[in-house]
């Protein structure tokens, strides 16, 4: 495991629309948030060189352990650190979404 993360399969990532997610946050009264943050463990997991283990995302308590993986993992994709990405996570996690989508959203259109 490297130091810093580096996306080694750009084929893994897939480009979300950051209006629907939130718009289906809001339909689905939070639960949307549960799945995204599993599919986004999931294809961190496999497009980084990071090893997470997307199946923590579902499980409460439990959980922040994924928030960290993902956004430890998701240096490789943003350019924000881990631990600011982790911190929103816990107080502010509408932030850290976006700076993680959106660094999804960049590497899906390379």
């Amino acid at each position: 495991m490297s130091a810093t993360p580096q996306v080694t399969d750009r084929s893994a990532f897939k480009e979300g629309s950051l209006g629907m997610q939130a718009l289906l946050a809001i339909i689905t009264l939070g639960l949307y948030t549960i799945y995204w943050t599993y599919k986004t463990a999931n294809t961190l997991d496999q497009g980084t060189d990071q090893s997470l283990t997307p199946i923590l995302a579902v499980i409460p308590v439990v959980n922040i352990i994924a928030f960290w993986q993902i956004s430890n993992a998701g240096e490789a994709v943003t350019e924000q650190g881990a631990i600011p990405v982790f911190l929103l996570f816990l107080f502010f996690p509408i932030i850290s979404w976006y700076w993680v989508q959106s660094g999804i959203n960049s590497v899906a259109s390379q």
